[in-house]
């Protein structure tokens, strides 16, 4: 098997060694160091896609310092068990390392600069906020992977931080964060940070903590979202890479493949997505059944794929784009999901793994999403709705064992 490690940016030592060979070949890179201070990512969110998230921002040349930010203090002792990096392995069987992350840890709704050697003693002392440095400074870029449920509650320990100018990149499943965000943490539009959508379709397993196998290389899709409050340099069909650094670094990442769109594009990727995530999801769950299952029941498919066509083909923002209308087509739509159940049909989906552990789903912001859309724009989702429902019903009663 193949080894290869990594650390930060262009510091790495590769190390290689052949099947059945004791020898092993390493060459090590010295680290160039800029006389400016590099930009600075943090990484908010450690599950699958985040840790990839994270180990991809280190894989960039000359790429950002990182900051992995644990809601809990027991990560970083994982990460100290973890060998003090983030180890990948790819479909090859290629293992990939990264290292030199810095830390901070949430203590009572403070966050802490923290660093893996002074673990030990630092928490368990009686007063942990005075053994640490509160972490106060401005977050400009930060790249954000928890569950669409949890985002407001896990960005508001990050106000005081967060400015006009800081770029928040949504990497996550679902739609309608955004919205939650600015109407619970950001109300005023001329001071909230500058969004970024981000869709993900890597394949990425969470073996255990900074532990990952990518199991199918795919794409990344970015995108900035146009403020429309003030002048910033976006329109909604045009996007700067000079003025935003997401747009410029990322796709400097081998592993994260990603490409840079302008907001009406990245809107469909994530529609089409939201399209497929909002079938194979609650309906799997409702069934406790891997995708195969979607197949036995195409009226369905046929009625919540109707559904989605009829809100996507009513918003504003893309009635001016005439390849809308075949690209969100029903017909178009069933053949893509089609397509993507084969290619996942023995996968189970993370919703049906969400109730049988007796956790909250993101039904809201997936079928959720898709009912608020066609309300405000006087469009029937019945079946969406219902699935709501279903769905909700089925984990409070999970919930209640």
């Amino acid at each position: 098997m193949k080894r290869l490690v990594r650390s930060q940016a262009l510091s790495s030592s590769f190390q290689t060694s052949n099947y059945g060979s004791s020898l092993m070949t390493t060459m090590t890179i010295p680290q160039i160091r800029s006389r400016q201070p590099r930009p600075r990512v943090h990484v908010l969110g450690l599950g699958s896609i985040g840790t990839f998230a994270a180990y991809c921002l280190s894989d960039i040349p000359n790429g950002p310092a990182v900051t992995l930010l644990l809601h809990r203090k027991s990560l970083l002792g994982a990460y100290q068990n973890n060998g003090n990096i983030i180890s990948l392995e790819t479909r090859e069987g290629i293992h990939v390392s990264s290292a030199n992350y810095d830390f901070e840890v949430l203590h009572d709704g403070q966050w802490y600069h923290e660093y893996p050697k002074n673990f030990a003693s630092q928490w368990h002392s009686d007063s942990p906020a005075q053994a640490k440095q509160v972490a106060a400074d401005v977050i400009e870029h930060l790249i954000i992977c928890v569950k669409s449920t949890q985002t407001v509650d896990a960005l508001r320990p990050l106000l005081p931080r967060l400015t006009a100018q800081s770029r928040i990149l949504f990497l996550q499943n679902g739609f309608g964060t955004v919205e939650a965000v600015n109407e619970q943490l950001f109300a005023d539009s001329q001071t909230r940070p500058n969004y970024l959508i981000g869709v993900i379709s890597h394949g990425v397993t969470l073996n255990k903590p900074f532990n990952i196998t990518h199991t199918g290389f795919a794409a990344t899709s970015i995108g900035m979202i146009p403020r429309g409050d003030r002048t910033s340099g976006y329109s909604s069909d045009e996007f700067n890479l000079e003025m935003d650094y997401f747009l410029k670094i990322l796709p400097q990442s081998y592993y994260l493949n990603a490409t840079s769109f302008p907001y009406t594009s990245i809107l469909q990727i994530q529609l089409e997505k939201l399209a497929v995530n909002a079938f194979c999801n609650p309906l799997c769950a409702l069934n406790d059944s891997t995708n195969g299952f979607l197949f036995t029941i195409p009226d369905t498919r046929r009625e919540i794929l109707t559904e989605i066509s009829n809100v996507v083909l009513a918003l504003p923002e893309l009635k001016h784009i005439p390849e809308v209308k075949e690209r969100f087509s029903v017909d178009v739509l069933e053949e893509m999901v089609n397509g993507i159940i084969q290619k996942t049909y023995n996968t189970t989906c993370s919703m049906v793994w969400d109730l049988r552990a007796g956790r909250e789903t993101e039904v809201r912001f997936i079928n959720g999403s898709w009912s608020r859309m066609g309300r405000k724009l006087g469009v029937a989702t019945p079946v969406n709705d219902r699935l709501v429902r279903e769905i909700e019903m089925k984990t409070r009663s999970a919930l209640r064992g």
